[in-house]
């Protein structure tokens, strides 16, 4: 027998050897394209941040500083006059405290009684289900100034003019696109799920809110952070139904200091800026929860 022994010059090749990877160089082309993407997005974030960046530092600044001066021109010290003045001479604590409680008390509700909907939409069988649904969904198209004048009428007999009450018992009951956003998001949940609860001898309410609700945590958290926004901002239909200070939400009251007499541009910047901040924390916050519903809410599982 014959020995074969191996060439010291060929490469002997190995178990498990991973071929090494080329790093391709980019090309100038490349490189420009993704210069200007990055320009186009830096541009576009001015062009939204920069209002903001304005009104917080003239919310810094006297009257008679930003009525003179340039809007970008950095105010002389970080003064918190204006929103002194706010809180101690205009009363702003309190029209704080009904924005806070009109907005909790509409977006409880609003998410609760959206869901029971959704909820009856999406998998209880009845007699006219899909048709009822669309009418309802039609109230989307319908613009908020066409039956504002009937619910004054109807808050008018009911006795609730210039009341809590009137303020957010419009739009507590739930509204047809937060009722649509759950439904679609129900749909996605299988069947078996539901079948399976039922056969354990769960009812539809414990279904809902044992089964569904934990489920639907990202698209529940969409919806409440739509409802607050909507009655942290709601400015028309508070104006209309009530003519009491001791009532006035903070949309109403900022609009109260532009007047014929003048307009108190520092007050109004420096109350927009209290406005804003528990948005901006609200979104901080939740902003992972809110990409996850508008994924899920497309997606059939």
């Amino acid at each position: 027998m014959t020995a074969t022994t191996a060439n010291p010059a060929e490469p002997t090749a190995t178990v498990g050897t991973v071929p090494a990877t080329r790093h391709h160089r980019p090309t100038p082309g490349h490189v420009v394209r993704l210069v200007i993407f990055y320009l186009v997005l830096l541009a576009i974030l001015a062009i939204f941040i920069t209002p903001y960046l304005f009104s917080l530092n003239a919310s810094f600044k006297p009257l008679a500083d930003i009525l003179a001066e340039k809007a970008w021109v950095p105010a002389k010290s970080l003064n918190a006059g204006n929103y002194k003045s706010l809180f101690v001479d205009h009363q702003f604590l309190v029209f704080l405290g009904n924005t806070v409680l009109v907005t909790v008390i509409l977006t409880i509700g609003q998410v609760i009684f959206s869901m029971m909907g959704a909820y009856a939409f999406a998998r209880l069988r009845f007699p006219g289900r899909e048709g009822l649904f669309w009418l309802y969904l039609a109230m989307m198209m319908v613009p908020n100034v066409v039956t504002m004048i009937p619910l004054y009428v109807m808050m008018q007999y009911a006795h609730l003019l210039n009341t809590y009450w009137a303020l957010f018992l419009p739009y507590v009951l739930g509204t047809p696109y937060a009722v649509f956003l759950m439904r679609q998001f129900f749909l996605t949940i299988p069947q078996s799920i539901i079948e399976a609860a039922r056969l354990d001898g769960c009812s539809e309410r414990r279904i809902l809110w044992s089964v569904l609700v934990p489920l639907a945590r990202p698209i529940i958290t969409t919806a409440t952070i739509i409802a607050f926004v909507f009655g942290w901002n709601n400015f028309l239909w508070p104006l209309i139904v009530t003519n009491s200070n001791n009532l006035q939400v903070m949309t109403v009251a900022l609009a109260n200091f532009n007047s014929s007499f003048g307009t108190q541009w520092n007050l109004i910047l420096a109350g927009s800026m209290v406005a804003l901040i528990p948005l901006v924390i609200l979104f901080v916050i939740f902003q992972k929860q809110i990409v996850n519903s508008i994924s899920l809410s497309g997606v059939n599982k």
